[in-house]
């Protein structure tokens, strides 16, 4: 697999259309079609971002060797990583209350068991 297709993978992964994942790198979604499809080579900066933004193993990208996912992130992990990193402060201060709530709440329905 080449890195075109890595990167796609890793987009499908993270449950991001081309628009979506493209908006979050600050790219066009046109470039990004591009890259998908071997037309253009990704940037360096692309490849950067989509490490840190994602969290996608910078070799694993680059080589396909590894996991796809940075310190063994699974794929819904990294999406909510992600979406909570597009978050305002507050956003996300409410994320991490609903969060601690839904934690609250899985412990009670364990409990009860």
């Amino acid at each position: 697999m080449k890195v075109h297709e890595r990167i796609k993978q890793a987009r499908a992964a993270v449950g991001l259309s081309q628009v979506k994942f493209a908006e979050r790198m600050a790219i066009s979604a046109g470039y990004l079609a591009e890259i998908e499809t071997n037309s253009k080579v990704a940037s360096e900066r692309v490849i950067r971002l989509m490490v840190s933004e994602f969290s996608i193993d910078d070799r694993w990208l680059r080589t396909g060797e590894g996991e796809m996912f940075s310190s063994g992130m699974d794929a819904h992990l990294a999406a909510i990583f992600s979406l909570y990193n597009s978050l305002d402060h507050q956003f996300k201060m409410c994320a991490l209350n609903q969060m601690e709530e839904l934690a609250k709440l899985h412990s009670q329905l364990k409990a009860d068991k």
